[in-house]
């Protein structure tokens, strides 16, 4: 099974071949693995393990979710992927995939309706929650790793207990309002909001602590495919199926800060850098496209996929990115950080 979920990009049907500009400067493509997964890649997270004061040993972990219905586990060494763990038992492709604060503990949604959780060091599972039918869409964890975070195509937001593996929270879980689709979740450092974006453009920015909405508006008029909090967390950015991304200012949401346009055809992904200076978004132009966030213009933009790129991540120092495409490839770029 290879393609966009849910529906085919009209773009890509028609053989889009041409694109921006290629990249200059400090921007690099580091490497390729090719045939990462035996069928496309629909998502994937890289985080770094907090150094333990008994240990000199500090691993960047990637995570990576296939239409292959695998998990895999890779540690990034000397500029390359090394593959660690084949994480098996999901029925159908993985949707979404995340790494908790700690980078020890693995998340992962299915097709199949179900969420797993993983240990990182040893690829052992954990937990297998039966999210219910349709239930289970992209996932969260909270910066306190205690609670994840489920969308879902009955239009709410499932919070489930990593320890027991129960939803908890509201029984109906978190409205979003119109019963639409949650395609995309994004939580803010130190868990104070939680955003989702719908499947009608909408998004929706929900005060963790209090459970009520404090940002609700159609930011996109077409599928919200891809959302992140600014570092710190002033600014929400948005990716859509309308070619743009968007950046909210939470204190005055109504107006878009900025809209950023370049894609060709629907953006699928987006991150922010850690450093809070830029940000990445793919697209299923097939290119991977980096912003400055305070100049809101593009600064390089890669071409290297051959089909669409569902998923982009910076690693924690915010000098390096991943991208996950249909073409079962994992590429990752070297970019410059502001000192």
């Amino acid at each position: 099974m290879t393609g966009a979920v849910p529906g085919v990009n009209p773009a890509v049907a028609a053989g889009l071949t041409s694109g921006p500009p290629p990249v200059s400067g400090q921007y690099s493509t580091l490497y390729k693995k090719m045939a990462a997964h035996s069928d496309s890649i629909w998502s994937v997270a890289w985080k770094r393990q907090p150094s333990i004061k008994s240990s000199s040993i500090v691993n960047d972990v990637i995570v990576s979710g296939g239409v292959d219905d695998l998990v895999k586990v890779w540690y990034w060494v000397g500029d390359k992927l090394d593959h660690r763990y084949t994480l098996e038992g999901h029925q159908l492709g993985i949707i979404s995939v995340d790494i908790d604060e700690t980078g020890h503990l693995a998340a992962s949604s299915s097709l199949d309706a179900h969420i797993k959780l993983w240990d990182l060091d040893n690829g052992k599972l954990l937990k297998d929650i039966d999210a219910g039918p349709v239930d289970a869409w992209t996932v969260k964890f909270t910066s306190d790793s205690k609670f994840l975070m489920a969308g879902s195509h009955t239009g709410v937001i499932n919070i489930f207990d990593c320890e027991t593996g129960k939803k908890t929270g509201a029984p109906d879980g978190l409205p979003t309002g119109g019963g639409k689709f949650v395609l995309s979740l994004a939580i803010s450092p130190k868990t104070k909001y939680v955003a989702s974006g719908g499947s009608n453009g909408h998004v929706n920015v929900f005060d963790v602590e209090t459970g009520k909405s404090v940002v609700s508006l159609e930011a996109h008029g077409m599928p919200v495919r891809s959302l992140c909090f600014s570092p710190d967390s002033q600014l929400l950015v948005t990716a859509s199926d309308d070619c743009t991304v968007r950046m909210i200012d939470l204190s005055a949401p109504q107006t878009p800060a900025a809209t950023l346009s370049g894609h060709q055809s629907w953006v699928l992904s987006v991150d922010c850098s850690p450093d809070n200076t830029h940000v990445v978004s793919g697209s299923s132009d097939r290119s991977v496209m980096v912003w400055n966030a305070g100049s809101r213009r593009s600064e390089a933009t890669f071409v290297e996929h051959t089909d669409q790129v569902w998923s982009v991540k910076y690693n924690t120092q915010g000098n390096k990115i991943i991208s996950a495409s249909d073409d079962a490839g994992l590429f990752v770029y070297e970019v410059p950080t502001i000192q």
